[in-house]
């Protein structure tokens, strides 16, 4: 009974911390502000040192909360186990991992570098793979944290010209649906977080220049949306309407002719080819 106590009253006494991946900018960036605001230390990582650091000299600013940032490279091999150890020598406990860490990739598949290709397999598969793995154990044994994967609505369908980011994304999301099952009988929730447009400079960096009907969502909605949903456990998540009606087509309309109308609103960009 007594050690019971002490246990219970230790685990609810620990000051959270979160470990965020692609921190220095877009989601990432607005993850750290909502959770610094809410009391979170925080453990960010990305590749721009740079902007890590006005970020965080942003957030300690504004807030009274411990701001560590790493210039880490995730398409490197064992990046996973470097961002664990990095963030174990800070907190012995992480209450919340969020991999945010991605980015776009649009082309023919054909033309596409080799090893750029297998940068994106690393970020966003393995990496997301991994570092589930090594951080999930504590928050089981402690019955207490969370892990939200950052995927997206292209993850719902295959999308010709960025047929690699959408088949990451849709594994990511079946793996998180998956896990979030089995860790749910110890109260850890793992959500996946599925933003539409939303606006970042990811399109730019991917060099592409999206068409859509509706205007992009910016990331603080995507990030309100998703901590909303983190509180009531929700493991699926998606962003307004739009998220909402894109679920409903591509549940019911079949994929075969959903893959021809997607095409149309994404082959003219690359007309030249």
């Amino acid at each position: 009974m007594v050690e019971a106590f002490f246990r219970f009253y230790f685990m609810e006494n620990i000051e959270p911390f979160a470990v965020i991946s692609g921190a220095s900018r877009g989601i990432g960036a607005e993850y750290a502000r909502a959770l610094a605001a809410q009391g979170y230390h925080l453990f960010l990582v990305a590749r721009d040192q740079d902007r890590l650091n006005q970020l965080s000299k942003e957030i300690q600013q504004a807030t009274s909360v411990q701001v560590w940032t790493e210039a880490l490279d995730l398409a490197k091999p064992n990046a996973a186990e470097t961002l664990y150890q990095l963030a174990l020598s800070y907190r012995p406990h992480v209450s919340l991992l969020i991999n945010n860490a991605g980015f776009g990739l649009y082309g023919l598949f054909s033309g596409m570098s080799l090893s750029t290709i297998q940068d994106m397999l690393q970020v966003h598969i393995h990496v997301t793979i991994e570092s589930t793995r090594l951080f999930l154990p504590d928050m089981l044994n402690r019955r207490q944290g969370a892990i939200i994967n950052v995927a997206s609505v292209a993850g719902f369908f295959p999308i010709p010209y960025m047929a690699e980011y959408a088949a990451t994304k849709a594994f990511i999301i079946s793996f998180s649906e998956a896990v979030a099952m089995e860790a749910k009988e110890n109260e850890v929730t793992i959500q996946v977080c599925c933003p539409g447009y939303t606006e970042t400079d990811f399109h730019k960096t991917a060099g592409h220049c999206p068409r859509h009907i509706s205007p992009p969502h910016t990331p603080h909605e995507v990030v309100q949306k998703s901590l909303k949903d983190l509180r009531s456990r929700q493991t699926f998540v998606t962003i307004g309407w739009q998220g909402l009606a894109t679920q409903w087509i591509t549940r019911f309309i079949p994929k075969k002719l959903l893959t021809r109308l997607t095409i149309r609103f994404v082959r003219p960009i690359f007309s030249s080819h």
